[in-house]
């Protein structure tokens, strides 16, 4: 098994510049990411906790795989952490997924903002609100194969203390494991570009608002 944090934020370094300045627009537009970004508060702080029971979850089941069946009462000891870690770990990637569905939510403010501007401005504020929207449409698959390799990772875990466990039936659960966990990879990856990107169009945004 690997790490398999998930990875990137919303910059913040947009929404702590150009208040001060600039057109009618630009300071609603700075409020509604302000919104948003506060929404995301429980994703981030879900976040740090997730990478922590993550690292010590991989150790502790490296720790299973050297220890052998006779080993009875060490195996079942650390098999308890590793579910008890698991299920905290769920808990935060509900924790998680609400605060991004808050932040999805908070995106209708945009529809009024978008009503409002100038017709120069609607063209970009449409494609940072879509960009914002897609990402957290990867968030989603995020979320969806993330519960996908948490099922695996249990059924793992059950099988460790398992006196009727064969090591083949053992190591082609552990193979399952690792590539549910190569599609979770696979799906951060593709949030964290789209996280790339609405910084990106924010960027552009706010300068096109700069030029004005």
């Amino acid at each position: 098994m690997r790490k398999y944090v998930i990875g990137a934020v919303l910059s913040t370094s947009i929404l702590l510049s150009g208040c001060s300045i600039g057109t009618s627009t630009q300071e609603h537009l700075t409020d509604n990411l302000a919104i948003v970004y506060e929404e995301e508060q429980g994703y981030r702080d879900a976040q740090e906790r997730i990478a922590e029971l993550e690292k010590k979850e991989q150790s502790t089941f490296n720790e299973v795989m050297e220890l052998t069946q006779e080993d009875k009462e060490a195996v079942a000891s650390k098999v308890t952490e590793l579910k008890t870690s698991l299920t905290e770990r769920l808990a935060l990637l509900e924790k998680e997924n609400e605060s991004i569905q808050g932040a999805l939510s908070s995106l209708s403010s945009f529809d009024k903002l978008i009503e409002d501007a100038k017709e120069d401005e609607k063209k970009t504020l449409v494609s940072l609100k879509q960009s914002m929207e897609a990402r957290y449409e990867a968030y989603e698959v995020v979320y969806d194969e993330y519960q996908k390799l948490s099922t695996l990772q249990t059924e793992l875990y059950d099988m460790l203390p398992n006196e009727k466990t064969e090591q083949v039936q053992l190591q082609e659960q552990v193979v399952s494991v690792n590539n549910q966990n190569e599609l979770v990879q696979s799906a951060i990856n593709a949030f964290n570009e789209t996280t790339k990107e609405v910084n990106e169009t924010k960027t552009t945004v706010f300068d096109t608002f700069n030029e004005e």
